[in-house]
């Protein structure tokens, strides 16, 4: 393969590839060179388990593929070299049917290849993200594509919203997605010491209460051969807890077992007189030498720092309400937490989405991710989303605010 050159729009070129097309190209080069993704719901096997069980009727999954052109110097030839791939859905709705059946409109929409199981999205970078290469590949796939809206994301602040900011124009901030973690992970006491005392007490204090009363045990599942039996007890659990039925057990089943192959699954399960109480799905991830981003009108330069980076992300908890008074969904979580920094080496724990009150407990930081609706003056329902979502709130609020100093204004006249 020939020596990556910095990118250039003049050097790069754009292809498209179906989902298996591109497996099957870039599989070995994902698995081996490509730069190591930071969590589980990243990788191939959690995409081909999106496409399989969560997209919606009347959509295709292309990956739209950024090239560099490399050049061997021996005899001027060029080979493309992939420098970012992006797995897109695209989605039709027809709508307005004429008299001969035939559609007189149609709504087209590209979002982002994820679902509600997911609390990030991002493109397929090869080599470190490239803010110049990034707003490239969006220019290609809207000029290339048609399309009256697209729903991209969950994103963290980088490289990627930065070029879908400057590149479009009409643009919104759709949804909005608190991630609480904790890094910087060394060792067990150490952790355990951070937690809130009435956390650590409370623990404590059931668990012996529970020791008392009966008999409870942990398991932690790593390998195949125990996984199907696991899985039916996690199954039984989570349908005895507050969330009811799962969506796809499916789509759970197939994640897990391809991230057993890659020894990327913690399935943690409490037992009370042997039956199952509570169970846990945690990720595993090894992110590699740690990125750090500094970002400037050229792009993204990137500095190595030494050390490598491993995230353990805490996908689903559930336990049974009959065993609720001796907080064994807690207890479990600590056990998992020692599991994976004292047996594992992670160095970062993160909750997959939401900022409910409890998580703070167990991890101290939090972040934002943020997702995104654009839209394309182009198209007819592009211009009435536009319409709709941007034009129509930016009138009101300056009438409002119009309204609402004018007030102010004759209440402090006849004060």
């Amino acid at each position: 393969m020939a020596k990556r050159e910095p990118f250039s729009e003049l050097h790069s070129s754009y292809d498209t590839l179906s989902f298996t097309e591109f497996t099957e190209q870039y599989k070995a080069l994902y698995e081996s060179n490509m730069v190591k993704v930071r969590l589980f719901e990243l990788t191939l096997p959690w995409l081909a388990a999106t496409k399989q069980f969560m997209l919606p009727e009347h959509s295709e999954v292309i990956v739209h593929c950024l090239y560099q052109q490399a050049f061997e110097h021996k005899d001027s030839s060029q080979e493309r070299v992939l420098i970012i791939a992006w797995p897109l859905v695209h989605s039709t709705n027809h709508s307005n049917k004429n008299h001969d059946n035939k559609h007189q409109w149609s709504k087209q929409k590209i979002s982002s290849l994820t679902s509600f199981y997911a609390a990030v999205s991002e493109p397929i970078f090869v080599n470190s993200p490239n803010k110049k290469a990034m707003r490239q590949l969006l220019a290609d796939i809207t000029r290339h594509h048609p399309w009256s809206s697209m729903q991209l994301g969950a994103f963290e602040t980088g490289v990627v919203t930065q070029a879908l900011r400057e590149y479009f124009p009409y643009q919104r901030l759709y949804s909005q997605t608190v991630n609480v973690y904790q890094e910087a992970l060394t060792d067990y006491a150490s952790y355990y010491q951070q937690r809130p005392s009435q956390l650590r007490n409370t623990i404590k204090r059931r668990e012996k209460k529970l020791a008392k009363a009966h008999q409870y045990h942990t398991d932690i599942i790593t390998d195949i051969a125990r996984f199907p039996e696991a899985f039916n007890a996690y199954k039984s659990i989570y349908q005895q807890s507050w969330k009811g039925e799962e969506y796809s057990f499916d789509f759970i089943e197939q994640v897990c077992l391809a991230a057993l192959t890659e020894n990327k699954l913690r399935l943690g399960l409490l037992f009370v007189d042997d039956e199952p109480a509570a169970a846990q799905l945690w990720f595993l991830q090894n992110t590699g030498p740690k990125l750090v981003a500094d970002v400037n009108d050229s792009g993204s330069v990137y500095s190595q720092k030494e050390g490598y980076q491993k995230t353990a992300s805490i996908f689903k908890l559930a336990y049974s309400p009959k065993y609720q008074q001796y907080s064994v969904g807690s207890i479990l979580s600590l056990v998992l937490s020692e599991h994976v920094i004292s047996e594992d080496k992670v160095t970062t724990i993160e909750f997959g989405m939401g900022a409910e009150p409890y998580k703070k407990d167990w991890l101290s930081d939090t972040r934002v991710r943020q997702s995104y609706q654009v839209f394309n003056p182009q198209s007819i329902y592009g211009k009435l989303a536009i319409i709709r979502h941007m034009i129509i709130p930016s009138v009101i609020t300056f009438v409002m605010t119009r309204i609402t100093n004018t007030l102010l204004l004759i209440k402090s006249i006849y004060k």
